[in-house]
Protein backbone atom coordinates (compact mmCIF):
# COMPACT_ATOMS: atom_id res chain seq x y z
CA UNK A 1 0.00 0.00 0.00
CA UNK A 2 1.23 3.48 -1.07
CA UNK A 3 0.97 6.40 1.41
CA UNK A 4 0.86 9.99 -0.45
CA UNK A 5 1.89 12.89 1.69
CA UNK A 6 0.91 15.74 0.39
CA UNK A 7 2.12 19.00 2.35
CA UNK A 8 1.08 22.69 0.91
CA UNK A 9 3.52 25.46 2.18
CA UNK A 10 4.26 29.28 2.25
CA UNK A 11 6.89 30.29 3.18
CA UNK A 12 7.91 27.34 5.46
CA UNK A 13 12.05 27.69 5.84
CA UNK A 14 13.22 26.26 8.91
CA UNK A 15 9.98 23.79 9.34
CA UNK A 16 9.65 21.89 6.35
CA UNK A 17 13.58 20.21 6.13
CA UNK A 18 12.48 18.81 9.59
CA UNK A 19 9.10 17.84 9.11
CA UNK A 20 10.02 15.37 6.36
CA UNK A 21 13.14 14.11 7.69
CA UNK A 22 10.26 13.09 10.84
CA UNK A 23 7.91 11.80 8.37
CA UNK A 24 10.82 9.79 6.78
CA UNK A 25 11.96 8.72 10.47
CA UNK A 26 8.39 7.54 11.33
CA UNK A 27 7.78 5.78 7.91
CA UNK A 28 11.06 3.68 7.72
CA UNK A 29 10.13 2.82 11.61
CA UNK A 30 6.87 1.67 10.58
CA UNK A 31 7.97 0.12 7.10
CA UNK A 32 5.12 2.20 5.33
CA UNK A 33 5.64 3.02 1.77
CA UNK A 34 5.67 6.73 0.76
CA UNK A 35 5.63 9.20 -1.38
CA UNK A 36 5.66 12.85 -0.37
CA UNK A 37 3.81 15.93 -2.95
CA UNK A 38 5.17 19.57 -1.45
CA UNK A 39 2.53 21.96 -3.20
CA UNK A 40 4.55 25.26 -2.53
CA UNK A 41 2.66 28.81 -3.69
CA UNK A 42 6.05 30.10 -4.69
CA UNK A 43 7.81 30.86 -1.28
CA UNK A 44 10.49 33.52 -0.87
CA UNK A 45 12.17 32.34 2.05
CA UNK A 46 14.20 29.32 1.06
CA UNK A 47 11.54 27.00 1.61
CA UNK A 48 11.86 25.52 -2.26
CA UNK A 49 15.83 25.28 -2.00
CA UNK A 50 15.04 23.32 1.03
CA UNK A 51 13.36 20.61 -0.62
CA UNK A 52 15.23 20.68 -3.57
CA UNK A 53 18.24 19.89 -1.45
CA UNK A 54 16.17 16.64 0.31
CA UNK A 55 15.35 15.57 -3.52
CA UNK A 56 19.26 15.53 -3.84
CA UNK A 57 18.96 12.35 -1.02
CA UNK A 58 15.30 11.17 -1.46
CA UNK A 59 13.99 10.31 -4.89
CA UNK A 60 10.09 9.85 -3.90
CA UNK A 61 9.48 13.81 -3.12
CA UNK A 62 7.97 15.67 -5.81
CA UNK A 63 7.66 19.59 -5.66
CA UNK A 64 5.31 21.53 -7.22
CA UNK A 65 5.57 25.46 -7.35
CA UNK A 66 3.06 27.60 -8.37
CA UNK A 67 3.65 30.24 -9.80
CA UNK A 68 0.65 32.74 -7.09
CA UNK A 69 -0.41 32.47 -3.85
CA UNK A 70 -3.52 30.35 -4.87
CA UNK A 71 -4.87 28.94 -0.77
CA UNK A 72 -4.42 25.64 0.83
CA UNK A 73 -7.63 24.33 -0.48
CA UNK A 74 -5.99 24.58 -4.07
CA UNK A 75 -3.02 23.33 -2.77
CA UNK A 76 -4.49 20.59 -1.18
CA UNK A 77 -6.65 19.59 -4.35
CA UNK A 78 -3.35 19.53 -6.83
CA UNK A 79 -1.67 17.31 -4.75
CA UNK A 80 -4.40 15.02 -4.12
CA UNK A 81 -4.89 15.09 -7.66
CA UNK A 82 -1.39 14.35 -8.54
CA UNK A 83 -0.80 11.66 -6.04
CA UNK A 84 -0.24 7.87 -7.20
CA UNK A 85 -0.42 6.56 -3.99
CA UNK A 86 -3.74 4.56 -2.63
CA UNK A 87 -4.10 6.70 0.69
CA UNK A 88 -3.88 10.34 0.34
CA UNK A 89 -2.38 11.67 3.77
CA UNK A 90 -2.26 15.99 4.25
CA UNK A 91 0.02 17.93 6.67
CA UNK A 92 0.33 21.19 7.13
CA UNK A 93 4.34 22.28 7.12
CA UNK A 94 4.30 24.17 10.09
CA UNK A 95 5.07 21.32 12.12
CA UNK A 96 1.62 22.58 14.01
CA UNK A 97 0.29 18.37 13.53
CA UNK A 98 2.41 15.89 15.32
CA UNK A 99 3.85 13.26 13.08
CA UNK A 100 4.31 10.63 15.41
CA UNK A 101 -0.14 10.19 14.67
CA UNK A 102 0.53 8.97 11.40
CA UNK A 103 0.67 5.22 11.88
CA UNK A 104 -2.89 5.86 13.75
CA UNK A 105 -4.64 7.09 11.00
CA UNK A 106 -3.14 4.20 8.80
CA UNK A 107 -4.47 2.03 11.28
CA UNK A 108 -8.16 3.97 11.46
CA UNK A 109 -8.21 3.35 7.69
CA UNK A 110 -7.25 0.02 8.10
CA UNK A 111 -9.94 -0.72 10.38
CA UNK A 112 -12.88 0.66 7.68
CA UNK A 113 -12.53 3.94 7.66
CA UNK A 114 -12.77 5.73 4.51
CA UNK A 115 -11.48 9.05 5.23
CA UNK A 116 -9.75 10.13 8.71
CA UNK A 117 -9.12 14.07 10.57
CA UNK A 118 -7.41 15.05 13.35
CA UNK A 119 -9.12 16.45 15.93
CA UNK A 120 -8.46 19.05 18.65
CA UNK A 121 -11.98 18.64 20.60
CA UNK A 122 -13.05 14.59 21.25
CA UNK A 123 -10.87 13.49 24.51
CA UNK A 124 -7.52 13.03 24.40
CA UNK A 125 -7.13 16.40 21.79
CA UNK A 126 -5.78 19.67 22.88
CA UNK A 127 -4.95 22.97 21.31
CA UNK A 128 -1.76 25.16 22.18
CA UNK A 129 -3.73 28.78 21.35
CA UNK A 130 -5.54 31.25 23.69
CA UNK A 131 -8.47 30.89 24.84
CA UNK A 132 -11.08 33.18 23.01
CA UNK A 133 -9.32 31.30 19.89
CA UNK A 134 -9.95 27.88 21.52
CA UNK A 135 -13.58 28.71 21.66
CA UNK A 136 -14.23 30.67 18.45
CA UNK A 137 -12.73 27.35 16.86
CA UNK A 138 -14.45 24.66 18.71
CA UNK A 139 -18.09 26.89 18.86
CA UNK A 140 -17.77 27.01 15.16
CA UNK A 141 -16.75 22.96 14.86
CA UNK A 142 -20.05 22.42 16.51
CA UNK A 143 -22.33 24.77 14.46
CA UNK A 144 -21.19 22.80 11.29
CA UNK A 145 -21.90 19.04 12.63
CA UNK A 146 -25.60 20.10 14.25
CA UNK A 147 -25.64 21.91 10.59
CA UNK A 148 -24.52 19.31 8.47
CA UNK A 149 -25.90 16.51 10.68
CA UNK A 150 -22.12 14.46 10.71
CA UNK A 151 -20.93 13.10 14.25
CA UNK A 152 -17.61 15.11 13.32
CA UNK A 153 -16.07 17.45 16.45
CA UNK A 154 -13.34 19.16 14.36
CA UNK A 155 -13.85 19.97 10.33
CA UNK A 156 -10.92 22.37 9.43
CA UNK A 157 -7.71 20.80 10.49
CA UNK A 158 -5.31 19.79 7.49
CA UNK A 159 -4.34 16.91 9.05
CA UNK A 160 -6.08 14.13 7.58
CA UNK A 161 -6.35 10.99 5.41
CA UNK A 162 -8.79 9.61 2.55
CA UNK A 163 -8.66 6.44 0.45
CA UNK A 164 -7.81 7.35 -2.93
CA UNK A 165 -11.09 6.11 -4.32
CA UNK A 166 -13.07 7.88 -2.17
CA UNK A 167 -11.24 11.38 -3.14
CA UNK A 168 -11.93 10.10 -6.81
CA UNK A 169 -15.62 10.04 -6.29
CA UNK A 170 -15.71 13.95 -4.45
CA UNK A 171 -12.88 15.65 -6.62
CA UNK A 172 -15.02 17.30 -8.91
CA UNK A 173 -17.27 19.04 -6.56
CA UNK A 174 -17.19 23.00 -6.58
CA UNK A 175 -14.78 23.82 -3.57
CA UNK A 176 -13.21 26.93 -2.23
CA UNK A 177 -9.62 27.41 -2.83
CA UNK A 178 -8.94 28.64 1.02
CA UNK A 179 -9.42 26.92 4.02
CA UNK A 180 -13.04 26.44 3.55
CA UNK A 181 -12.02 23.86 1.34
CA UNK A 182 -11.12 21.40 4.58
CA UNK A 183 -15.26 21.73 5.41
CA UNK A 184 -16.76 20.85 2.22
CA UNK A 185 -14.47 18.08 1.96
CA UNK A 186 -15.93 16.11 4.95
CA UNK A 187 -19.17 16.89 3.96
CA UNK A 188 -19.38 15.75 0.33
CA UNK A 189 -16.90 12.55 1.42
CA UNK A 190 -20.10 11.98 4.18
CA UNK A 191 -22.54 12.60 1.45
CA UNK A 192 -20.91 10.34 -0.60
CA UNK A 193 -21.37 6.98 1.89
CA UNK A 194 -17.43 8.05 3.17
CA UNK A 195 -17.04 6.46 6.72
CA UNK A 196 -15.32 9.16 8.80
CA UNK A 197 -13.68 8.75 11.82
CA UNK A 198 -11.42 11.00 14.04
CA UNK A 199 -8.20 10.79 15.91
CA UNK A 200 -7.49 13.26 18.78
CA UNK A 201 -4.04 15.24 18.72
CA UNK A 202 -2.28 17.60 20.39
CA UNK A 203 -2.10 20.88 17.53
CA UNK A 204 1.10 22.88 18.26
CA UNK A 205 1.43 26.62 17.59
CA UNK A 206 4.01 27.26 15.05
CA UNK A 207 7.46 27.93 16.18
CA UNK A 208 8.95 29.47 13.09
CA UNK A 209 6.98 31.71 10.75
CA UNK A 210 3.55 33.34 11.16
CA UNK A 211 0.19 31.61 10.73
CA UNK A 212 -1.93 32.36 7.64
CA UNK A 213 -4.72 30.88 8.19
CA UNK A 214 -7.24 34.08 9.81
CA UNK A 215 -9.16 32.90 12.55
CA UNK A 216 -12.41 35.42 12.16
CA UNK A 217 -12.67 35.14 8.45
CA UNK A 218 -12.76 31.67 8.41
CA UNK A 219 -15.51 31.83 11.33
CA UNK A 220 -17.67 34.17 9.19
CA UNK A 221 -17.42 31.78 6.18
CA UNK A 222 -17.78 28.63 8.36
CA UNK A 223 -21.38 30.23 9.27
CA UNK A 224 -22.32 30.67 5.92
CA UNK A 225 -21.17 27.59 4.52
CA UNK A 226 -23.89 24.98 5.46
CA UNK A 227 -27.04 27.45 4.30
CA UNK A 228 -24.94 28.19 0.69
CA UNK A 229 -24.45 24.40 0.28
CA UNK A 230 -28.28 23.83 1.33
CA UNK A 231 -29.34 26.58 -1.49
CA UNK A 232 -26.95 24.90 -3.73
CA UNK A 233 -28.35 21.40 -3.40
CA UNK A 234 -31.98 23.32 -3.36
CA UNK A 235 -31.25 24.44 -6.82
CA UNK A 236 -29.79 21.21 -8.19
CA UNK A 237 -32.75 19.20 -6.90
CA UNK A 238 -34.97 22.05 -8.77
CA UNK A 239 -33.12 21.89 -12.13
CA UNK A 240 -33.24 18.17 -12.27
CA UNK A 241 -37.19 18.01 -11.64
CA UNK A 242 -37.53 20.93 -14.90
CA UNK A 243 -35.24 18.21 -16.72
CA UNK A 244 -37.44 15.41 -16.02
CA UNK A 245 -40.81 17.75 -16.67
CA UNK A 246 -39.35 18.84 -19.88
CA UNK A 247 -38.60 14.75 -21.14
CA UNK A 248 -41.54 13.73 -19.47
CA UNK A 249 -43.49 16.34 -22.16
CA UNK A 250 -41.59 15.16 -24.96
CA UNK A 251 -42.55 11.42 -24.99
Amino acid sequence: MLISFVIPTLNEHGNIERLIKKIDEIAKLNKIQYELIVIDDNSKDGTIQDVKNLQKTQNNINLIVRKNKKGIGSALRDGYNNAKGDLLFSIDGDLSHPPDKIPEFIRKIKDGCDMVMSSRYIPGGSVDKNIKNYMVSKMGAYYLSIMFRINIKDFTTAYRIIRKELWEKIKNYKYSNRNVFLIEMVYYAYKNGGKLGEIPIFFKDREIGSSKTPLFRMAIKSLILPITIRINSFKKSNKKIEKKGQFEKQI
